[in-house]
């Protein structure tokens, strides 16, 4: 093998091992005094090695003196907390300034593990008074972190920014609260339509016929008997009996008078 390809293949297989592990998060950190702390709870809750086995990242570095009761929290809830300030692309302050007045949605290492909803995955960030403001996209969610100043950058592999506070992701270390439905009506007392009546007492308060109507008075006629025609039944016996005997001499005659002609 000749020589001079020997260091060539070194340089080859430098440069692969750097690509592998392009960086080695903990010692960077190390290297800033004001951020060990922040250094201490990515060590502490594993998510070191994670960021260690990215290509590319933003990490967005709390202060020691703004951490807060980030180190009182269980390390399941901190690491949560701490995904969402590693942001799965490269940015540094020259590719911020670019956003001008716009509001770019970032992609953090929290949504990429599949525990996010609502959003809380993602991050938005701002050009505001001459600085940058970083907030969980989260709907309503505060953005009030300011960007203070660039800790270093390594392009296009690792840029670290100091922000001013924790980010704030609603319902991260506790389930979303429901969106707050709007308030009731006012009970007002409806009318109440009026009670259908039964067919009885319809028929009782109807007037019928006969109420409506007013009967005839009575005619004098019939409150006193009439004296010119007394009824069949009320004629005398003796009346009859003389119609019957008129009846039969009749019929007699006309008997008599057909024997003679014959």
């Amino acid at each position: 093998m000749n020589r001079s390809i020997i260091p060539l293949l070194c340089s080859f297989l430098l440069l692969s091992a750097s690509s592998v592990s392009a960086f080695n998060i903990t010692k960077i950190l190390s290297q800033y005094p004001d951020y060990t702390n922040f250094n201490d709870l990515i060590s502490k809750t594993g998510l070191a090695s994670e960021i260690n086995a990215k290509s590319t990242i933003t990490l967005l570095a709390i202060p020691n003196g703004a951490i807060g009761d980030l180190t009182s929290k269980s390390n399941d809830v901190v690491k949560k907390i701490l995904t969402t300030h590693v942001v799965l692309d490269y940015y540094d302050t020259m590719k911020l300034q670019k956003l001008k007045d716009k509001t770019t949605k970032l992609t953090t290492m929290f949504q990429e593990s599949g525990k996010a909803s609502n959003d809380q995955g993602f991050l938005n960030v701002t050009a505001k008074d001459n600085t940058f403001v970083f907030g969980s996209a989260v709907k309503d969610a505060q953005r009030d972190s300011r960007l203070e100043k660039s800790v270093m950058n390594q392009p296009y592999n690792i840029s670290i920014l100091g922000i001013s506070q924790p980010i704030v992701t609603p319902g991260i270390d506790s389930p979303l609260a429901p969106s707050s439905a709007p308030p009731p009506k006012a009970n007002t007392p409806k009318s109440s339509p009026p009670k259908a009546e039964s067919p009885a007492e319809e028929e009782a308060e109807a007037p019928t016929k006969e109420d409506e109507t007013e009967a005839p008075a009575p005619s004098k006629d019939a409150d006193s008997p009439s004296t010119d025609s007394p009824p069949a039944d009320a004629q005398s016996p003796s009346s009859s009996s003389a119609e019957k005997l008129k009846i039969s001499f009749g019929f007699f005659v006309l008997l008599a008078s057909m024997v003679a002609a014959y």
